[in-house]
């Protein structure tokens, strides 16, 4: 009850100026804009300028996931059953899930300072306000009260949650908490996977000082903290995580949590001195969309020179016409079996032999600009091995001699989708080498269907609890290239060396030959049936006029 009323008593003020505006950074909220909004704009930038604190502000770490990531999948950034921190705290949608953290911060009180005041807590922060303000990109348009009343209520939440996360053993000898906790009960579980889902977004941060001063309010070993936060980020990350002993420093070093599981993940990847970003990049030696047969207008022209040919019955353009369909029916068995002619043969046999109505239809026009690199299946007709290595993202590599591509773990679920999304948009924020970025990318090239998933999974390579082998084909294509592509040494390497070795192989190389002097010459042949088709037709009029059986040998039921 107490803390309740001081809940009601502290935002009562700000929550009774709700009114149906956007606020200053273009979310929907509940507050509305007033007088005050701009008076405490005026005593924030005038407490700075006055008392000279740009230079103890902390530099940003929690930003505003640009719209050239959020444009494609929002869903994917945007928290949908729980607000932490101020940017989607009030957002109306998510408001109806506060009585659960009203509900943990009760039992935190109820446990640790029954006898205490929550405002005592609340206090305790005061002096951080203006280090809380500077860890956010967006102006906080919150008064400093408010502010730090739901940043503590958000921060004893996330504590209990994340309490959850570690082992039941470690659990139980735990001093944080003796009650039962709030996810535990079966009706929760559910909320509890959506949450986690939310808790790892970019855009719902909270700075780890903040959880820091808490445990120091409530007297708690700070290593039980230490212990959330790396058992969290070991039961989220996708990737192998080295086992490293963190110290309690060393994880204050990271401004949260979505920080602290990503430098985890990249920890042994060698960041060059200059790392560029490049307009784009040049793996391969064939781009892969000069790969694919294409099929122009000019072949319906010769679609309509078979099929008139098939109607008349002259000796003479027979003799013409045969080596035509001769290609058209060649025996293309041979041909499957090498990378990607099989695809190439099903669209010139439904796009010759059917009136050409589904020409390229089939042919592949990925909208999103792939990296240039075969698929897992093409390698694999090629004879390249996937192997999984021991390490991590830095363990990429490809062994020529060998012919074994290693890659390392990744394990799938659920949430997996939102949590890469999240790192990738952190990194393009911190960052101009885009590790996971360029693997993300490097995922996409390989897998192209649920057949490579497939392949990858019997290796071991990826672990997943999706339904099927298309879901994951579609996590990694929808993976789009909506960030500036970089250049990473370790893995443009592996890049460059498959493809030299895949375009090397006689296979390919045949099949390369193929494309270039065969599909080449379809324009010459398209030309050449051109003329044919306007001489056949002037030849089936003059038959329709003249009888010349004796010369041409047509059929009696061609005028029919």
């Amino acid at each position: 009850m107490a803390l309740n009323k001081l809940f009601n008593s502290s935002e009562q003020r700000s929550i009774s100026e709700i009114s149906d505006r956007q606020t200053s950074f273009g979310m929907d909220s509940i507050f509305g804009s007033s007088r005050d909004s701009e008076k405490r704009w005026w005593t924030q930038v005038s407490k700075i300028l006055e008392k000279d604190q740009t230079n103890g502000v902390h530099p940003v770490s929690i930003f505003r996931v640009p719209k050239t990531l959020s444009a494609f999948k929002p869903d994917a950034y945007m928290p949908l059953l729980m607000g932490l921190g101020p940017y989607h705290r009030f957002r109306p949608e998510l408001y109806e899930m506060e009585r659960y953290k009203l509900v943990a911060a009760t039992k935190v009180r109820s446990e640790h300072f029954p006898t205490r005041e929550f405002q005592e807590l609340v206090d305790t922060l005061k002096e951080k306000e203006d280090e809380i303000r500077s860890h956010y990109h967006m102006y906080l348009d919150y008064d400093g009260n408010t502010l730090l009343w739901f940043m503590t209520i958000d921060g004893l939440f996330l504590l209990e949650f994340l309490h959850t996360c570690i082992s039941k053993k470690d659990r139980l000898s735990s001093s944080w908490s003796r009650k039962p906790n709030l996810f535990e009960s079966e009706g929760s579980k559910f909320a509890g996977h959506s949450i986690l889902r939310d808790v790892v977004m970019l855009e719902n941060q909270i700075p780890i000082f903040l959880l820091g001063n808490i445990f120091d309010f409530l007297d708690i070993d700070k290593n039980e903290l230490l212990s959330m936060v790396t058992s969290f980020c070991s039961e989220v990350s996708p990737f192998k995580l080295i086992k490293k002993d963190l110290s309690l420093s060393e994880v204050y070093k990271h401004d949260h949590l979505l920080k602290l599981l990503y430098n985890w993940i990249v920890m042994n990847v060698k960041v060059p001195k200059e790392a560029c970003p490049i307009n784009m990049p040049s793996e391969a030696p064939y781009p892969e969309e000069e790969i694919l047969p294409k099929v122009d207008a000019g072949s319906q022209v010769l679609c309509s020179l078979l099929k008139l040919s098939s109607n008349l019955n002259i000796r003479l353009v027979g003799k013409i016409t045969k080596p035509i369909n001769m290609i058209v029916n060649l025996p293309w068995a041979t041909a499957k079996s090498l990378p990607e002619v099989s695809r190439m043969a099903t669209n010139l046999d439904e796009g010759l032999k059917s009136e050409c109505d589904v020409l390229g239809e089939d042919i592949k026009n990925p909208i999103v600009e792939e990296i240039m690199i075969p698929s897992v299946s093409a390698l694999c007709n090629a004879g390249v091995e996937f192997c999984l290595s021991n390490g991590d993202i830095s363990s990429i590599r490809f062994d020529k001699k060998k012919k074994k591509f290693y890659l390392p773990h990744l394990k799938l679920n659920v949430n997996s989708e939102v949590i890469v999304r999240n790192l990738v948009a952190f990194e393009a924020s911190i960052s101009d080498f885009l590790v996971l970025g360029r693997y993300t990318e490097l995922m996409n090239g390989i897998i192209d269907t649920a057949e490579d998933a497939k392949l990858l999974k019997k290796k071991g390579i990826i672990e997943y609890s999706l339904k099927t082998d298309a879901e994951v084909a579609q996590l990694f294509n929808g993976m789009t290239r909506s960030i500036r592509p970089s250049k990473v040494p370790h893995i443009d390497i592996t890049i460059e060396d498959v493809n030299k070795y895949y375009f090397g192989t006689r296979k390919v190389k045949v099949y390369m030959c193929m494309k270039k002097y065969v599909y080449g010459s379809w324009q010459i042949l398209t030309l050449i049936a051109a003329v044919l088709v306007v001489l056949l037709m002037g030849m089936q009029s003059f038959c329709s006029v003249y009888s010349c059986p004796r010369f041409f040998n047509v059929s009696n039921d061609l005028g029919k």
